[in-house]
């Protein structure tokens, strides 16, 4: 039947997968297999949901979904730009779907899909505004929020350097993942990423962590150890909680920073080190050294180049997003399928201060798999606390347009809705989030999701 459609297909430099209305695969070329899909020989894809399909916002794609809307409004082409996703590496292609009818037979759907990585690395100036970079960095740092798309901006222009970096924010806000993604974007990536909190260790374990020692250099010295700066050898190192260092480690830090060499702990032979090192707190390092605990020299050198995070309760607009990146993670972890939060529960999120930050959000979402029934978070599944807090708050006006908390009544449908891919809103609720935004519509379809035509097009049909 596919004779001369294979012969056709084989030569085409792109994925070409024939499916049914139901996602199953009737055909498959060679380079969607290897090229767009990563499988081996002897490996075939059955249905095209198995594929693991991303949008550039990190959702994960319903392709059946979106099969579903295909068949009800009777479109014969679809086309969107994906993330593929396969053994931890990621695509960004270019998927369309045409539809193929046949006479007395059911319809089959041809879908062809493009590797556009290289092509958008390629036709972009900034790699932070577009391609793989950004990529990487949205799928650790979640969010749409102003600021979380400045430390997006931070992170790449951080990754493009080789200055050191501080990373300044309270505890929970994501300082660690900072890390991992200025290395994995950096000359760097290579070689090794190490990890240090120095609030976990003595002063005295922490010089023989970072610096390593000699067999019988003190008590328990048993044999000689690499500290962490010289495993770093070529890479980065990551020093959390930098405020907790005493002095005396200080200045041998400032040396280290000064002429790249280190001293093993009882020697006094100097071993070249080249890493470059990120450093985190949830302090205030000036009021440090107001007080005569941290060095001014030292601040200055570490503090080359300043990402601050922004706590939870600044960017309150972005918890829809991050509690569906972690329902992902946990239907994965738990085997549960829960669809998304009720109204009342996202509502009472996103009224929460969190001073716990992303970290405190992530545990209320596990605590609430614990307790959850249905397939959906009610309220009664949140922490207590949570609720406590909730309890004692006085309403807010609905349209307080000065206080975006007072919108968590409108965006907690909305995002629940974009789950299935299109996005239902009232006219009350396009009006809330244009007075949130300031009736700016590029920040309005940033924050929906969609596109500027798509906003007008609403705005228009609601006569707004």
């Amino acid at each position: 039947m596919f004779t001369d459609f294979e012969k056709l297909a084989r030569s085409l430099p792109c994925g070409l997968v024939v499916v049914d209305a139901r996602l199953n695969i009737h055909y498959i070329n060679d380079f969607a297999c290897s090229n767009i899909f990563n499988l081996g020989k002897d490996t075939r894809l059955k249905n095209m949901e198995d594929a693991q399909f991303y949008t550039t916002d990190m959702r994960r794609f319903n392709m059946g979904d979106c099969m579903r809307n295909m068949l009800e409004e009777s479109k014969r082409i679809f086309h969107k730009t994906l993330l593929v996703k396969n053994d931890g590496q990621e695509k960004l292609v270019y998927f369309s779907v045409n539809k193929l009818k046949r006479p007395q037979k059911d319809d089959l759907y041809i879908c062809n899909i493009a590797d556009i990585s290289d092509e958008m690395d390629c036709i972009t100036h900034s790699p932070g505004t577009f391609g793989k970079g950004d990529f990487l960095i949205r799928k650790k740092i979640i969010g749409q929020d102003k600021k979380v798309r400045e430390i997006y901006r931070m992170i790449q222009l951080a990754a493009d350097s080789e200055v050191n970096v501080l990373v300044q924010g309270e505890s929970g806000t994501g300082k660690e993942l900072v890390a991992d993604a200025i290395h994995e974007l950096s000359d760097r990536k290579n070689n090794p990423l190490i990890k240090v909190n120095c609030a976990a260790f003595s002063e005295t374990l922490l010089e023989s962590e970072l610096f390593g020692h000699v067999k019988g250099s003190f008590t328990g010295a048993y044999k000689d150890k690499t500290g962490k700066f010289e495993l770093a050898h070529g890479g980065t190192i990551f020093l959390d909680e930098i405020g907790e260092i005493s002095q005396s480690l200080q200045v041998k830090l400032l040396r280290v920073i000064q002429e790249k060499t280190i001293e093993k702990v009882g020697d006094n032979k100097p071993v070249k080190v080249d890493m470059r090192i990120i450093a985190a707190t949830n302090k205030s390092l000036r009021e440090l050294i107001q007080k005569d605990i941290f060095r001014e020299d030292l601040y200055y050198r570490l503090n080359v180049f300043n990402i601050v995070m922004p706590p939870l309760r600044d960017r309150i607009l972005d918890i829809p997003q991050l509690t569906d990146f972690f329902m992902d993670k946990l239907n994965d972890s738990t085997g549960k399928n829960i669809k998304g939060l009720s109204r009342e529960a996202m509502k009472i999120l996103m009224d929460y201060p969190w001073p716990g930050n992303i970290r405190e959000l992530q545990n209320a979402m596990e605590h609430a798999y614990v307790l959850v029934k249905g397939n959906v978070i009610e309220a009664s599944d949140l922490p207590a606390e949570i609720l406590d807090f909730h309890k004692t708050q006085t309403p807010l006006p609905a349209k307080d347009k000065n206080h975006e908390l007072s919108a968590s009544v409108y965006y907690s449908d909305i995002f629940k809705s974009k789950k299935s891919g299109r996005l239902n809103i009232s006219r009350e609720q396009l009006e809330s989030v244009l007075e949130i935004n300031d009736w700016n519509q590029s920040k309005t379809a940033e924050h929906l999701g969609i596109s500027r035509v798509a906003l007008w097009k609403k705005m228009k049909k609601f006569g707004i």
